[in-house]
């Protein structure tokens, strides 16, 4: 009897094990798919049959306490060939997943959301140069490594705040200490810099690192009343591209109205109109350089959730093209060399 009741137990036993077992690899299985995989398909929505006026208004809708999280993705390609002597070609491929967890901390009555932001997986994998990269959080790296990708070991697990408008415009990005200060520890360089150079170290983090995959999930929207087919411009900063200041526009379309589930998307399509300035010809030191414009595309789709006040999913691209060419005396004649590069970038945004 006590040599069954101890089979029974053992038996009890096993089972519970291996169902403890099965959960957690279901659940390691299920983590790992939302950090290492991403889908970039459309949504698979249903048409509005109602005849009714469809008329609406995008806002950004936060409750305090509440909690949202995303996965961005960023696939960028480039290639860039030279001509001289010799012909060089050269290709870099980069995946870069994102997973960001949002929490509303506090409305205040003008509906400006106060939240709190925490990188909790980054994964990279990219070849360049015939080298192969591959980076993901949490796991056991040496010390030369943790220089190496310290921008991405500084972000995660490193809560920083945001003030985010109801027409999904970026206020401000604070609280950023914590991610600043663990770089430059990994750097090694946290005594070197005095106050001034901390705090300017800082915004050009806030610029270039955190802010560009902000703006990626937080898109401003107009305040006016919207349907479908309204459309409406935003004008972005002008980027330098070697000796040309490039202004952008974006331009946006209300394509369709659609369901997913219970919830009414509104479906965006965009695109950009460029100008380029600046001038194509120049001599230095008797070398003269002639400038190709540089040549931009975008194009996109946005589904905008209007029922939780988020965008539900995004898929955005733009290319943009641009090269020169030189001519130098020499003992032997004219020498010759020219270069042209080409940069693919995709983003795609999806709320988990």
């Amino acid at each position: 009897m006590l040599k069954l009741l101890f089979v029974s137990l053992l038996t009890i036993m096993l089972l519970s094990a291996c169902k403890n077992e099965e959960k957690t690899e279901t659940e390691n299985a299920a983590s790992q798919e939302i950090t290492f995989t991403f889908d970039s398909t459309a949504l698979k929505t249903t048409a509005i049959e109602s005849e009714e006026d469809q008329s609406f208004l995008f806002r950004y809708k936060f409750e305090p306490g509440g909690t949202f999280k995303y996965r961005l993705t960023n696939i960028s390609n480039s290639q860039q060939n030279v001509v001289a002597d010799t012909t060089m070609s050269e290709s870099m491929n980069q995946t870069l997943i994102f997973i960001m967890n949002f929490k509303t901390i506090a409305v205040d009555p003008d509906s400006v959301a106060e939240l709190e932001c925490t990188f909790t997986s980054i994964n990279l994998n990219a070849s360049a140069r015939g080298q192969q990269f591959t980076y993901q959080s949490g796991s056991q790296i040496d010390s030369a490594e943790k220089i190496q990708y310290a921008e991405y070991e500084s972000l995660v697990n490193s809560p920083f705040n945001l003030r985010i408008s109801k027409l999904g415009s970026i206020i401000d990005i604070y609280k950023v200490d914590r991610i600043m200060n663990k770089f430059l520890n990994l750097r090694g360089i946290a005594d070197s810099l005095d106050a001034q150079q901390k705090i300017m170290a800082s915004q050009e983090l806030t610029n270039t690192s955190i802010k560009p995959l902000l703006t990626q999930i937080f898109r401003e929207v107009p305040e006016r009343k919207m349907a479908k087919d309204s459309s409406w411009t935003f004008k972005r900063e002008t980027m330098p591209v070697l000796v040309f200041q490039v202004e952008f526009e974006n331009k946006y379309k209300v394509s369709n109205l659609e369901m997913l589930n219970d919830d009414k998307l509104a479906v965006i399509t965009g695109s950009v109109n460029t100008s380029v300035t600046g001038e194509q010809n120049r001599t230095e030191r008797g070398i003269s350089y002639h400038f190709d414009k540089p040549k931009t595309t975008a194009t996109g789709k946005i589904y905008f959730n209007l029922s939780k006040g988020l965008v539900q999913k995004s898929r955005t691209e733009s290319k943009i093209e641009n090269g020169y060419s030189m001519k130098m005396p020499s003992p032997e004649g004219e020498k010759k060399a020219s270069a042209k590069e080409l940069n693919n970038n995709v983003n795609v945004l999806e709320l988990l």
